[in-house]
């Protein structure tokens, strides 16, 4: 893979780059363990801190099973377990391949990504997921995890 001189308009950019790639190296090492061992890990382990000690759903509760889901094709329950897993791992491709466009293409790829955009979003559905799930769950007693 040759690197151009094309460069992200913002150094921002540069360092989700980077960030993305040091994820990427890690997803390599846990996905083969999902593969192998996903649903005692999704559903072997112990319950969330967080949910013991409130009985209250915390922001990531679910995450587990909802990657879970996601490496098996079933978008629609990994979206029910936890929104933000799919979406984070929309954004994160999309991301990365369009910076490895910019980087190693003359004209492909979006140089101005708007990564503190995609990041709010993120946090949107993390913070908003977080809070309806509760509300649902105190109000009707509810729950999809």
């Amino acid at each position: 893979m040759k690197l151009n001189d094309r460069q992200f308009k913002d150094e921002l950019t540069k360092t989700w780059f980077i960030v993305g790639l040091v994820v990427g190296g890690l997803m390599l090492a846990v996905v083969p363990l999902f593969i192998f061992f996903g649903k005692q890990i999704a559903y072997g382990g112990n319950q969330c801190a967080f949910l013991t000690l409130t009985h209250l759903y915390c922001p990531g509760c679910g995450g587990t099973r909802s990657f879970y889901w996601l490496l098996r094709g079933h978008i629609v329950r990994s979206f029910a377990m936890n929104p933000f897993v799919p979406y984070f791992f929309a954004d994160y491709f999309i991301f990365m391949i369009n910076s490895l466009l910019v980087k190693t293409t003359k004209k492909l790829g979006f140089e101005g990504f708007p990564v503190t955009a995609t990041v709010y979003v993120g946090l949107g559905i993390l913070l908003g997921s977080w809070v309806i799930r509760n509300v649902v769950y105190l109000i009707w007693g509810i729950t999809c995890i």
